[in-house]
Formats: structure tokens, C-alpha cells, sequence
């Protein structure tokens, strides 16, 4: 029954695993089984449903940092997709629990990641602080010197300095070579945002964004939109119309006021005329 259910999983038919799963929770309380109807209810956003699984497992195994990590990770998710007021409220829960994670697993490279992330994106009222993202950044680039590199010019770049958030990301690049086979999602995105940002490794930045779409689920963060944006500067910058066009559609299909996407919808369209 567990191969059936990833394999549904590994497919993306998140209904059917989700279906079993329940099945199999009525005559067992097994925490892999819980963790897994978890991660289902989360790829569907799901969130309320992901937030009670991850809830009582976390309350249950309080020293399992990936618990604590996933709590934080699905809370984050809910306030991405709520109203100002709902978001507000899980800040705290947020917060808790990501450094929970961390303290609990100070190597690895996705927590310290999401706390990046949490106090670059917070308001400094609700505790965002860049100095604590420096911090974790820091801590990363101990652990993995490309995301050390990449979380560094993504705190840069929050930070209106876009120089230092250049120096950071290319030296990121440069570090691509002695890596082997990625299998994070997030990074895959990263790389890919970096190379159309500079109009470097285009080839390269359009795989990774392209991987990143390929393994997307709703639990990778960064929104579907966002990824097509991407490969449409990517192909503008590699001077491909016809497919920046395509993926700009893509992105405008999605959310027709994005105003980034609409800005490179105007530079596609005049290529060929004024240029790239």
C-alpha cells in the first residue's frame, strides 16, 4: 500500500494518495503515514488541513526538527495566501517554529533557508531584522557556499543594494560547476532567476528554471507565475521572441496585473524593433 501511495504521489495524483492515505490512517496512528497525508494536503494547498497534521506531530515529537520545520513551512503558506489580518496572526506561530527547526537542525540548508527568507520579508515592527538574516546566511554559506552566496545577494537585494546583490549572485554562479546533480527545487529556481536577471549561462539558467516547473508543487514557495516570468526574461535575453512570448502569455494567464510581467510583455514586444 506505502510504494502505491508514493507512486500516486511521484505521479502528482494528490486526490487518490490523499484517499488511501486516510484509508490507512483508520487502522494505524503511523507518524511516516501522518507526515505523508501532510505534504498531500499541502501540495493541493490544502493549508488548514496540512496545519492540523503538522500541528499534532509536532506536539507529539517535539525534538523531530522536519516537524517543527514543516509547521512553520505550511503556516507560511496559509498567511501567503490570506488576508493581511489572518497573516498577522500566524507571524508568531511562524516564527516559533521555523527557529525551532533550526535550533533542532542547525545544518540544514532548507531551514536555515526559510528563516532567511522570514526576516528578510517580515516588517521590522513584526521582528524582521537583516541583520538576523545575515546571520543565517552566513550559517549557510558554512554549510553550502552557493546558497551562502545566493541568500546573500537575495538580503542585498532587499536591502536596495544592488551591487553587492550582483557580486553575491555571480559568485553563486561560479560555484555551479562543482556541483553535483541538484535535487532541491528551491535552488533550481534561484539559479534560474540569476542567470535572466544578468544575462549570464542562459542555457544553463533556463534548465533550472525549467527543472524548477517540471518538480513544482505548491509547496516549493515560489509561485508558478513567478517561474514563468522568469523563463520569459530568459528567453528575451537569449533574443528568442517566439518563446518569450509563450511564457509571458503563460505568466499573464495566471495573474494579468502582474506588474513585472507586464513590464517584460511591453520589452518582448518591441524586440525586433527596438532591440533586447
Amino acid at each position: 500500500m506505502e510504494a502505491e501511495i508514493d507512486q500516486l504521489i511521484n505521479e502528482k495524483k494528490y486526490a487518490k494518495a490523499q484517499t488511501k492515505l486516510l484509508s490507512q490512517l483508520h487502522f494505524t496512528s503511523d507518524r511516516d503515514m501522518k507526515d505523508k497525508l501532510g505534504e498531500v494536503y499541502g501540495y493541493q494547498g490544502k493549508w488548514d488541513d496540512a496545519i492540523a497534521i503538522y500541528k499534532e506531530l509536532t506536539n507529539t515529537y517535539p525534538q523531530v526538527a522536519e516537524y517543527a520545520f514543516k509547521y512553520g513551512g505550511v503556516l507560511a503558506r496559509k498567511a501567503q495566501d490570506s488576508n493581511k489580518i489572518v497573516a498577522l496572526g500566524l507571524v508568531g506561530k511562524i516564527k516559533e517554529n521555523l527557529k525551532k527547526a533550526a535550533t533542532l537542525n542547525p545544518k540544514s540548508v532548507g531551514m536555515q533557508w526559510a528563516l532567511v527568507d522570514l526576516y528578510v520579508t517580515l516588517p521590522g515592527i513584526l521582528g524582521g531584522s537583516t541583520s538576523k538574516a545575515f546571520d543565517h546566511a552566513k550559517k549557510l554559506k558554512s554549510i553550502s557556499p552557493i546558497d551562502g552566496y545566493l541568500a546573500m545577494g537575495y538580503i542585498h537585494e532587499y536591502d536596495r543594494d544592488p551591487k553587492k546583490a550582483k557580486d553575491n549572485y555571480l559568485y553563486a554562479l561560479r560555484l555551479l560547476d562543482d556541483l553535483g546533480n541538484i535535487k532541491r527545487n528551491q535552488l533550481h529556481y534561484q539559479i534560474g532567476k540569476v542567470c535572466g536577471e544578468y544575462g549570464v549561462k542562459l542555457e544553463k539558467g533556463l534548465y533550472h528554471m525549467g527543472e524548477y516547473i517540471k518538480n513544482y508543487t505548491p509547496l516549493d514557495g515560489v509561485p508558478l507565475k513567478w517561474a514563468y516570468f522568469r523563463m520569459a526574461k530568459l528567453y528575451r535575453k537569449k533574443e528568442d521572441k517566439p518563446n518569450a512570448q509563450k511564457w509571458i502569455a503563460k505568466t499573464l494567464r495566471l495573474d494579468g496585473i502582474l506588474k513585472p510581467a507586464l513590464e517584460e510583455q511591453e520589452k518582448i514586444e518591441a524586440m525586433g524593433t527596438l532591440g533586447s
